[in-house]
């Protein structure tokens, strides 16, 4: 029996979940961001401005829509660490196309907890930023609660200072049975070419917020910097693989290891399978292609 990740009657959309215009720290305007994208081949933006949380309804176009979004932070007082949240909405909750948030003061690592928590007070989803950028440790962040993904890369903070990779800390996460997602996003500001670098492949019935947020919590999508992924899941007792052509195909697992393949000289993968022992926890795939670009599915679960 076939049991697939995603859902052959759904669609495809291609989108960044994290990025900054003029409104906070960003060079271009909404508007102008809203056309590097569009023009770039993606469905969906979130715009996600520090401290402001807006919506920008009037840059939507067919085949084109904005997620009502917001980045948070909360710095601590005594060390060079802070904690980044983004939250992005079904529905736009502020009064008019934008609202700011109160900044949050650091009183100890309850204020972690606290940033979350306004967020989804306010009906948002949210995620984490950027661990590695921001000098967390894993004990930091364990037991926070009520987000439901991790940055896996930020191509911003991999571009700025080599800071964009946090998979280390998310299969932490997942080893400790959090089922916690992992998103690529590009958290540009147009000050360095740090857009259209890092995101996310949605498996949606339709081009609405809610459907692409429905997708998100449920894991029903990959992330990437460059390569596809067609289909991911189980057969048989095997979990399988088929992408475009890379050079190596990498499942994750979490116990006992794993496995991986690769392409012989001058030549590529498009699919793979391997063989579970019955003992993982947890199943995941990286796809590499032959200029080093990945593409990471969310883990199966299957304890």
């Amino acid at each position: 029996m076939k049991i697939s990740q995603f859902n052959k009657n759904y669609n495809w959309y291609k989108g960044n979940l994290h990025s900054h215009s003029t409104v906070s720290d960003g060079k271009l305007s909404p508007e102008e961001l809203a056309r590097v994208y569009r023009e770039g081949g993606y469905n969906f933006l979130a715009l996600t401005d520090h401290s402001i949380y807006s919506y920008w309804k009037d840059l939507e176009q067919e085949n084109f829509i904005i997620i009502p979004g917001v980045e948070i932070a909360v710095d601590e007082t005594s060390r060079p660490r802070c904690y980044h949240f983004v939250g992005i909405s079904k529905f736009f909750s502020g009064k008019d196309t934008k609202e700011k948030i109160d900044e949050i003061h650091w009183s100890g690592p309850e204020s972690i907890q606290k940033a979350v928590n306004i967020l989804k007070d306010k009906g948002m989803f949210v995620f984490l930023c950027h661990p590695i950028w921001s000098r967390t440790e894993f004990e930091d962040f364990k037991d926070i609660n009520g987000y439901f993904g991790i940055e896996l890369y930020n191509n911003g903070c991999e571009l700025e200072n080599h800071t964009g990779f946090s998979i280390v800390y998310w299969d932490s996460l997942l080893r400790r049975g959090r089922k916690i997602w992992g998103i690529a996003v590009d958290d540009n500001h147009n000050n360095i070419n740090d857009s259209l670098g890092g995101w996310v492949v949605v498996n949606a019935p339709r081009l609405t917020a809610s459907d692409i947020i429905d997708a998100l919590i449920d894991g029903r999508f990959y992330s990437s910097t460059g390569p596809s992924i067609y289909d991911f899941g189980i057969e048989d007792g095997e979990v399988y693989i088929e992408c475009s052509n890379v050079k190596a195909i990498h499942f994750v697992t979490y116990e006992p290891r794993g496995k991986s393949f690769y392409a012989n000289d001058n030549k590529y993968l498009s699919s793979a399978r391997f063989k579970l022992s019955g003992k993982e926890l947890y199943v995941r795939v990286e796809c590499v292609d032959h200029s080093g670009k990945i593409a990471w599915t969310n883990p199966i679960f299957l304890i």
